[in-house]
């Protein structure tokens, strides 16, 4: 069952408020924004960094007031109290004791799949409905007294919860989907992840998101085409819809002297490289890079095991790097002094997903290759003429080689890049983009 539990202390507040001196004005006044999500304290995830950035971005702004409800799942660690000085609440939770039963018994072998549809059956059918939750969402929403209600998948129930709130006129609600969802018709690989017995179900949920939300935002453009070209009764929602890539982070530190020595001399591979990601033509073309050119790569973040077995086997010989996640400060610098940032995504025209990263490189560097499904240039919100600079190339592994040679020759990294520079960038970024958060 879910449990509330309060991680700082047990202060007198029961949720963090973010506050902040006026900056620029989206509007005159000051506003009281509620954010719902998921991971949020915990962790160096994706979900969690993007979160943390979101709560900070809304509180620069005309003095926003923030107060977030997080639904977290993480227990290990140390909750990351240093970015933010009030206390948060945060509900945690693990499936229920019922459905871990079911898959201790069942799940003898480990079995991937089983593990997928307890999550997926509890993300459905449980979590959105219980009173425990909703609950802790009315609790909050009666003591905050918010203007704005920014529910972010993932998880994909948070939004959800919002449709158990009654109708409050006062409140404008905001979903925020990171990738699409629901997963049925998700191109391969992807539509691994659907849920067969939810089908109907979700697409019955995901038009009351639309129908009941007064906002509805993705992070690409490919994620509403996808949305719209699979569920075509959303489109009398269109004036809805927008787009706001992920933001960059303004949080920038300068890491160990090995590590910016190793990505000056290396080829730049920043955050998670799952499997549907790397393909065969990608190793093909990291070993030709390897052996013929004499480039090296770094990893940092986790990778697939099809990619540690063949460093393992000696395919790459000494030229991969696996130095594991990073604290996520650390990202933009690295970007900027890297020979080359490597960017990729899955095999797919027009993928309806971005890698997390692709925003922390596109707003750092010039010196980038983004390997896809599509050669078309990956809207992250950054000025035509920075994104021109970097090269798009299919799953080809000629193609691959060939632009990482065209970027390591290009000219030399930047010696001392200006870390109040990228700072700076970031915070002008992100509050442009917190306009479409606060239509």
């Amino acid at each position: 069952m879910c449990r509330a539990v309060s991680d700082a202390a047990r202060m007198p507040s029961r949720a963090m408020l973010f506050r902040s001196a006026p900056s620029i004005n989206i509007e005159e006044r000051t506003l009281r924004i509620l954010i719902v999500c998921g991971p949020f304290l915990y962790g160096m995830s994706a979900r969690a960094v993007q979160n943390r950035r979101l709560a900070r971005t809304l509180a620069a702004v005309n003095g926003n007031i923030v107060s977030v409800l997080s639904f977290d799942t993480e227990v290990g660690g140390r909750p990351d109290h240093s970015q933010f000085p009030d206390e948060i609440e945060v509900v945690r939770f693990p499936p229920s004791s019922a459905i871990q039963d079911i898959v201790r018994r069942l799940n003898l072998v480990r079995s991937t799949i089983v593990n997928r549809v307890a999550t997926e059956f509890a993300s459905n059918f449980m979590y959105p409905k219980s009173n425990l939750l909703i609950g802790a969402l009315r609790r909050r929403v009666a003591e905050f007294q918010p203007e704005f209600a920014i529910f972010v998948a993932q998880p994909f129930f948070v939004p959800l919860l919002g449709l158990q709130l009654e109708s409050l006129d006062e409140v404008r609600k905001i979903a925020f989907f990171s990738d699409p969802w629901p997963y049925r018709g998700l191109p391969s690989p992807y539509n691994r992840y659907a849920f067969p017995l939810a089908g109907n179900y979700n697409r019955k949920l995901i038009s009351q998101v639309y129908s009941n939300f007064d906002r509805v935002i993705y992070t690409n453009s490919s994620a509403v085409e996808f949305m719209f070209d699979h569920y075509p009764e959303l489109k009398r929602h269109s004036g809805k819809l927008a787009v706001a890539a992920h933001l960059a982070d303004e949080l920038i530190d300068i890491p160990s002297t090995e590590v910016v020595e190793r990505a000056r001399s290396s080829v730049v591979h920043l955050g998670d490289l799952s499997k549907e990601r790397f393909s065969p033509q990608l190793k093909e073309a990291m070993a030709q890079c390897i052996h013929s050119h004499g480039m090296s790569f770094t990893f940092i973040g986790s990778v697939c095991q099809k990619l540690k077995q063949s460093l393992e086997s000696g395919e790459f010989g000494n030229g991969v790097c696996l130095l594991g996640p990073l604290p996520d400060k650390f990202s933009r610098y690295i970007a900027s002094r890297a020979l080359a940032n490597l960017i990729v995504e899955a095999d797919i025209k027009d993928s309806p997903y971005l890698p997390s990263k692709l925003t922390d490189v596109l707003t750092s560097s010039d010196r980038w290759v983004f390997v896809s499904g599509t050669q078309r240039q990956p809207g992250v919100g950054i000025t035509p003429e920075g994104a021109a600079k970097g090269i798009c190339v299919p799953h080809d592994s000629s193609a691959i080689v060939a632009a990482l040679l065209a970027v390591t020759h290009s000219r030399a990294v930047n010696a001392d890049p200006c870390v109040g520079s990228l700072r700076a960038g970031a915070i002008e970024r992100n509050r442009n983009l917190a306009t479409k958060y606060l239509e």
